[in-house]
Parts: structure tokens; sequence; C-alpha cells
């Protein structure tokens, strides 16, 4: 259901056309696009930075950021709000995180889900519930 030529072709065309400057990474939910679709739909592509046997995000981000730290140059995590859980983590954010019940209700009991309810911490619940 994604048009995965013309996401590849927009991402090129924020770098001038050189895939080196791009680090594609493949989110952990069942609806996203597969790194190979991704690199059979627009084949220049294949040029960029990716790790497809360690395909978590967390590892990529820390990848990217490395990369990133080398070239003196800025990592920008875009996409879809299913990979940024993850990656705000690795980047060290600290967010509250659902209850394992809450996220089991809410969703497909993802370990990052993106609907966070309340602050999870007994110690601050309140009582009168």
């Amino acid at each position: 259901d994604k048009d995965l030529t013309a996401c590849g072709r927009a991402l090129l065309s924020t770098v001038g056309e050189d895939p080196g400057c791009i680090h594609l990474v493949e989110a952990a939910h069942p609806r996203a696009a597969k790194l190979e679709d991704m690199l059979e739909a627009e084949p220049r592509l294949r040029g960029c930075n990716f790790d497809e046997t360690d395909r978590s995000i967390t590892a990529q981000v820390k990848s990217g950021l490395r990369l990133a730290a080398e070239s003196d140059e800025l990592l920008v995590v875009c996409g879809s709000v299913f990979l940024m859980a993850e990656s705000r983590e690795a980047l060290g954010f600290d967010e509250p995180r659902d209850s394992d019940y809450i996220a089991e209700v809410a969703g497909a009991n993802l370990r990052h889900g993106q609907e966070n309810f309340a602050d999870t911490d007994p110690e601050k619940q309140d009582v009168d519930q």
C-alpha cells in the first residue's frame, strides 16, 4: 500500500542523489516495508548504508549515529511512528511506557507501543481508582 519507488526517490532527492548519505532502517512492524522491497523498488538505494544481519532499529540508529559523527554530519531520523519510539530510546531518551496490560489491550502487543495513556509507575498511581 506504499509507493516505495516514490518514497525512495523522495529520500534521494533530499541528499542530492547521493545514497551514501542515507542509512536505511526496517521498522519492526507487520506493515513496515522490508529492506529488500525498498531496494527492489528503487535500485539506487543499494548505495545507502544498511545492515542486513542486524536489522534492529536500535543497532541501525547507533550505526547511523556513528557514521554521522565520523563525517561530522547530522543524523536525521524520519519515518513512521512505528520506529520513532525505539529510535528515541537508542538515542538515549528515557520516556514513560504503558503498562504491559495497556500495551496488550491497546495494540499489537509491540515492545514500543505508540499510544501512551498514562504514567505507569506504581508509586505514582492514584489509589482512588
